[in-house]
């Protein structure tokens, strides 16, 4: 009996990491893609509405700037020119939060977190 609840035991512990990690794999993020030239957004600012625990996922792609700043979620990144720059994130904290451009500084996104 014994050795039969150290093996069920054993079971339990190997096959809930494998469950958690086949969820996680599976979460498709909301992907809002951003081309800003010569420090404007084009096709002007982008307003997208997330639910709060979503995965988001943006991919900024910008001819000039020294920095992107997503505000209150406190993420930077250096761009590259003819890079891709990537942010990916939970949205833990509901709210509207900016995307900003520095160096020439521009609002690129205004990202709405709904409880």
């Amino acid at each position: 009996m014994r050795k039969a609840l150290v093996t069920v035991i054993a079971l339990v512990s190997v096959a809930v990491p494998a469950a958690s990690t086949v969820h996680a794999a599976a979460v498709k993020p909301v992907v809002i893609s951003i081309t800003a030239v010569n420090g404007r957004p084009v096709g002007g600012i982008k307003r997208p509405s997330v639910k709060k625990g979503q995965l988001v996922r943006f991919v900024i792609r910008t001819n000039v700037g020294t920095e992107l700043h997503l505000h209150g979620y406190d993420i930077e990144k250096v761009p590259r020119k003819g890079v891709p720059t990537v942010m990916q994130f939970v949205a833990k904290l509901p709210g509207r939060f900016e995307l900003e451009l520095h160096r020439p500084d521009a609002v690129l996104a205004q990202l709405t977190v709904r409880p």
